[in-house]
């Protein structure tokens, strides 16, 4: 059943089956063409990330089982390997091209978010989430992403007491600084103010294919990761609440 009603189950099955295309033309390409440069090759395999990820959103909006969303994460830890293996590779005069791939920026923090929402909703399990921080880095640098990081266990990581990313992020993070019993108030403030500070994109008015529902999935992976009783916003138009209230075996 549709979780996301501005369009309709013929639209999700056209854009679910682009990328799973997509995604299993380029995963071959990556494997078997010689012609790729290690450069390339890390670069196409940031795209497997993105796409695979946002393949995730299109079945969330679908209303897909969420148990098999986790064949997918598992998918993303391992191109996310892949971007470091080629980039690795690199030879040290072209080291710095790594760096647009996997230095923190907004973009990319609200992907590793999503990622995250997720890895934890779903219960990937605590390797897992280890080996998605190892992979991500940037360690130190963002008090909300740093904050994450040690909330979900990675303990020895060092936490920056600066926001980067301030107006797109300000009123998130008060929710984690906040005492428990305002939390629920402020998440739902979060949520009002969501859309906007996504940039108000009205993307289900064009006439194009990138509209793909939208969700706060940042607001997911803090209720679960925090605990925060979400009865008062839980019918809130950008709550996946299907995926905060996943459980195993159900």
């Amino acid at each position: 059943m549709l979780r996301e009603k501005l369009k309709d189950i013929l639209y999700y099955n056209e854009r679910v089956n682009y990328k799973t295309k997509r995604l299993e033309k380029l995963t071959k390409k990556i494997k078997s063409d010689a012609k790729f440069t290690d450069v390339v090759k890390m670069r196409n395999s940031h795209t497997l990330v993105d796409d695979t990820i946002r393949l995730q959103h299109q079945k969330y909006s679908r209303g897909d089982d969420l148990a098999e969303f986790k064949v997918h994460l598992e998918a993303v830890l391992e191109y996310r390997g892949w971007q470091k293996k080629y980039a690795d590779l690199l030879p040290k005069n072209e080291q710095k091209n790594r760096i647009g791939w996997e230095e923190i920026r907004e973009d990319y923090l609200e992907n590793w978010l999503e990622w995250l929402s997720f890895a934890y909703c779903l219960d990937m399990g605590s390797r897992y989430y280890q080996q998605v921080f190892q992979l991500m880095g940037n360690q130190g640098l963002d008090a909300l992403f740093d904050n994450v990081a040690v909330k979900m266990g990675v303990s020895s990581r060092e936490v920056s007491n600066t926001l980067l990313f301030k107006k797109r992020f300000k009123k998130l993070y008060a929710v984690i600084e906040a005492e428990p019993e305002q939390r629920p108030k402020l998440m739902s403030i979060y949520l009002d103010a969501w859309y906007e500070l996504y940039g108000s994109p009205d993307l289900h008015l064009m006439d194009t294919n990138t509209y793909v529902g939208y969700w706060c999935w940042e607001a997911a992976l803090i209720v679960k990761l925090y605990g925060i009783d979400d009865s008062s916003f839980i019918d809130h138009e950008y709550y996946p609440k299907d995926l905060v209230h996943w459980q195993k075996g159900k």
